[in-house]
């Protein structure tokens, strides 16, 4: 379509193709600069989210380990009146695969993955490697989580591997979960302190990746940032202990044992860790920054507690990226050509270890060689994003997810379960500016947005270089805490930030932000894009190409509204992995866009077909984040 033609709709839904067989759900978690799509499948629920250094990115003293601390969870900080049908799906899974409880018995079961990653229809990191082989034994075929991330500056994909289950009598994971980029598996911290670590950590610690960066710009070589584990958990903490297996026997006269992975009572061992840069090729690593904004970590326990930090973002600024609307060159910030880093970090207060959301700013200039010491970057707390408000602990924890090239962050606060807002112990999106002396956050629900309403809860998953941020957002308003679930849509919102905002660019838009199912519809029944209702969005490239995830009703919904029946309600519903695609060139001063509303159905849906549940208890545990903390 030329670029100058009006639109009925802004994009148009592609699905992804997959092998067969992959798994029961798709969805769409990476896209590049070409608009290849990445994600990864679902055959049940997670237990515990792949994607959470601490269990549901809150549990720092790793005590979730059944059913019970599942459910206490939801009904401390969900606050859902069917928490107990919530716990029994995580912990259990759902069409006999995924849930917790499969993780926790696999030495005895043997376990067959939940989760396979793929990338432009084929199936990726399908056979894990590990220096370390647990009791000497062969790794069982389709044993091992994969799920992903990001693609890396250089178009490989990112993403979370674990070992995969080695049989010897019995079956033994060497690490639950580790980043990779490409084909190349990224090991956990050498040293600690400047002393070696612990051989759990080099044998069974773990690490993950969430983003890239090319330093010096446009020259240098591509490095990989995320966290890795620098040091073990409180291993004496018999609340760690899972059905009476004492991970205090994983270590003897203060040494790790010979061959942890071996061993039913070291299967769940967990770390403390750092926020980590690898070389591309995983040979080496730093650290980023010490906790607790230090000279240095004098600990990396506390009260049964791990300090916790991880990198979730990268960039280097290059103003002559993108240029104004004007044709003219941005001006440069202070931080031109430096890596600027984001995600979260430990503060303590007192014996409580609060994990908060953090701008990494490097300690060395412009053109210097990245160090190859630790901790060589300074953290900044986003003010009005910090755990403790007024002394009171009003989040559970909040993070920064992603930063572009104008230095537009975003991120999430998860309201505490104790301190609920307009009836949801909700997930809030913010926005923060790294270029400030002091990045303060916004609330997207502070922005005068109608779909970001007082007390919604979503996910900030990307943005590009044209402040377009992507997501999840709350579509109703019903009381969460003592109530059900929220429905969910993936959301875009063309911010309007001080830098790289382009104006004309924006206006296709209305100037506002969107469910991505009203920029779909075109108001077409019979059409394919009636068959698609978009439920996430993960990531968006500067075409404004979208990964995404969506419900499917073959043949088409019995009306474009938001809520329509498939088939009258008696239809079948399906998760997929899908692209879309903007029907005109969003740089074009020639492009105009007719944007139609789907109409919302009063009456209440009855989803049919068993793959909607996962998805949907999947979506709303990665949302409803993180655990009580106590002063």
């Amino acid at each position: 379509m030329a670029s100058y033609s009006a639109s009925a709709n802004l994009y148009n839904v592609e699905m992804v193709t997959l092998p067969t067989g992959l798994g029961l759900e798709s969805y769409g978690s990476a896209i590049d600069e070409t608009g290849s799509v990445a994600g990864d499948t679902r055959n049940g629920t997670d237990g515990l989210p792949f994607r959470d250094e601490a269990p549901f990115g809150l549990d720092n003293t790793f005590v979730y380990q059944d059913f019970g601390d599942i459910e206490s969870y939801c009904y401390r900080q969900l606050g859902y009146n069917s928490c107990e049908n919530w716990a029994t799906r995580e912990w259990e899974g759902i069409n006999n695969s995924g849930g917790l409880e499969r993780e926790r018995e696999a030495y005895y079961w043997g376990y067959t993955a939940n989760a396979n990653g793929f990338d432009n229809g084929a199936q990726i990191m399908a056979t894990p490697t590990s220096a370390y082989v647990p009791g000497g034994g062969t790794l069982v075929s389709g044993s091992n989580n994969v799920i992903v991330n990001k693609y890396s500056v250089d178009d490989q994909v990112m993403g979370t591997t674990s070992s995969g289950y080695y049989d010897f009598g019995n079956y033994g994971l060497a690490y639950r979960e580790r980043g990779f980029v490409g084909t190349t598996i990224l090991p956990p911290a050498t040293t600690f302190n400047d002393e070696p670590v612990s051989d759990i950590v080099t044998k069974m610690g773990r690490t993950m990746a969430f983003d890239s960066f090319v330093y010096p710009a446009g020259t240098g070589p591509t490095y990989i940032v995320g966290s890795a584990s620098v040091a073990p958990f409180d291993y004496g903490d018999g609340d760690k202990d899972y059905d009476g297996r004492d991970v205090g026997r994983c270590f003897s006269d203060g040494e790790s044992i010979a061959d942890p992975g071996a061993k039913d009572y070291c299967q769940n061992f967990a770390f403390s860790t750092k926020g980590f840069i690898w070389s591309s090729d995983g040979s080496t690593g730093i650290s980023v920054a010490t906790w607790n904004k230090l000279s240095e970590d004098t600990e990396f326990i506390r009260d049964q507690k791990s300090y916790m930090s991880s990198v979730r973002g990268a960039v280097v600024p290059n103003s002559a990226l993108i240029q104004n609307e004007d044709g003219s060159t941005a001006e440069p910030t202070e931080y031109e050509g430096q890596p600027l880093l984001v995600g979260y970090n430990t503060r303590r207060d007192d014996n409580n270890l609060l994990m908060q959301a953090s701008i990494f700013y490097p300690n060395f200039a412009v053109g210097e060689p990245l160090p190859t010491t630790d901790n060589q970057w300074t953290t900044k707390y986003i003010a009005r994003a910090e755990v403790e408000d007024d002394g009171d602990y009003i989040y559970a924890n909040t993070r920064a997810t992603d930063i572009n090239n104008n230095l537009l962050v975003i991120g999430e606060s998860k309201r505490s379960g104790f301190y609920p807002e307009n009836g949801a112990a909700a997930n809030r999106i913010f926005v923060a500016d790294a270029a400030a002396e002091s990045p303060s956050a916004t609330y997207l629900s502070e922005t005068g947005e109608s779909i970001f309403f007082s007390g919604s809860g979503g996910e900030a998953k990307a943005v590009n270089n044209y402040n377009e941020i992507v997501g999840i957002i709350d579509a109703e308003t019903a009381r969460e805490y003592n109530g059900k679930q929220r429905r969910h849509r993936g959301f875009i919102n063309p911010y309007d930030f001080d830098v790289g905002t382009h104006t004309t660019r924006r206006a296709l838009f209305q100037n506002r932000a969107w469910w991505l199912d009203d920029l779909t519809n075109d108001d077409d029944t019979s059409g394919n894009n009636n068959q698609f209702r978009i439920i996430a969005a993960s990531d968006i490239n500067d075409k404004g190409e979208i990964a995404a995830t969506a419900l499917y009703c073959a043949g088409g919904y019995d009306n474009t509204g938001h809520n329509a029946y498939c088939d009258g309600g008696t239809g079948t519903e399906t998760v997929v992995a899908v692209k879309l695609v903007p029907t005109i060139d969003f740089n074009s001063p020639e492009a105009t866009a007719t944007i139609t509303p789907r109409s919302v159905e009063q009456e209440a849906v009855e989803r049919q077909g068993g793959s909607v549940a996962p998805w949907m208890l999947g979506l709303l545990g990665l949302i409803g984040l993180r655990r009580k903390l106590k002063k």
